[in-house]
């Protein structure tokens, strides 16, 4: 990343081990045996930084446990900042089974009592959070429990006052927690300086089914960025200047969709950082997008790294 800062972008919030069928496309209850892979959205988020050529810390809790063990050997393979992860001995990391057919996913969560679950605001450090570069929040932590979520806001607004860019991915396509955890994923929205939800979770908080009218409507709340995805269709994307653009898609075979959305979240804040225009930023963020469908998984080969995200965008150009 060109002017590759020293200092790290913090991504907060829930890992997970996610468990696959191994044969691609069957259903979960067809399947006789399960691969298993690291994720999480902001472990994806976080090793998306790192493959980009920027610096990321995660801060989190994890168990003990063995499947604890590998999300954290995974994430220090991909050069993720582990420093700020705390590790308790009485809770464990949690789990997510899930199935992609057809390019549709479903998922079954196994995450209560998980140790993210227990995050809370005193785990959150003023200094760590405001000598970071960014601050990187998904909405699907604040939805694990009331203190995540008053854990993550914390983290906003500390970001907010100091001036450290907040990126938020709002993720309330299955909104957990009632309205308390509506209200805070309101405040979230209110501070961020990025916003990037998918076309569905845009018009569940705009009432706007068009993309355009979308990115408009979360403009007007005040973010310096809003970027709506659109899945193979790319990305409606809307900075300071002018009015909204539509970055086009990538082509590709998807293999698992799940996971793209960190990526394309973290692209476009490698893109902000640089001072990039809407349209570059959309079009490398989708460039990186469309490279995390091409295999299972969140990290290793479905990560891409910046040679590759450069390539795809010459060969497209």
């Amino acid at each position: 990343m060109e002017g590759r800062t020293e200092k790290p972008v913090l991504a907060l919030g829930e890992v997970l081990v996610e468990l696959m069928p191994a044969t691609v496309g069957q259903s979960m209850a067809q399947a006789v045996r399960f691969d298993k892979f690291a994720g999480g959205a902001p472990a994806t988020y976080a090793a998306a930084i790192v493959r980009l050529g920027g610096r990321a810390a995660l801060l989190t809790k994890v168990g003990t446990d063995a499947f604890s063990a590998f999300e954290l050997d995974a994430l220090r393979a991909e050069g993720v900042g582990l420093e700020h992860v705390q590790r308790l001995p009485e809770r464990q990391i949690g789990l997510c089974i899930h199935e992609c057919i057809n390019g549709q996913t479903s998922l079954v969560f196994y995450r209560r009592d998980s140790a993210a679950s227990t995050l809370a605001p005193e785990d959150i450090d003023t200094q760590v959070v405001q000598s970071a570069a960014a601050l990187h929040v998904s909405g699907t932590s604040m939805q694990i429990s009331p203190s995540a979520a008053a854990a993550c806001l914390r983290a906003i607004r500390l970001a907010h006052e100091a001036g450290v860019v907040v990126s938020f991915d709002p993720n309330i396509r299955n909104i957990l927690g009632g309205e308390d955890t509506a209200k805070a994923v309101d405040e979230a929205l209110g501070l961020a300086d990025l916003i990037t939800p998918t076309l569905e979770e845009a018009e569940a908080i705009t009432g706007c089914s068009d993309p355009f009218a979308a990115a408009r409507a979360l403009k007007e709340r005040g973010p310096k960025l809003v970027a709506v995805t659109l899945a193979e269709r790319g990305a409606v994307l809307m900075g300071q200047e002018g009015g909204p653009v539509l970055c086009p898609g990538f082509a590709v075979n998807v293999v698992e969709p799940t996971g793209a959305g960190d990526v394309h979240a973290a692209a476009t804040l490698v893109g902000f950082l640089q001072g990039w225009g809407a349209m570059r930023i959309g079009r490398f963020a989708n460039a990186a997008g469309a490279h995390q469908v091409t295999a299972m998984g969140h990290l290793g080969a479905a990560l891409p790294t910046l040679v590759e995200v450069e390539a795809r965008l010459s060969r497209e150009s």
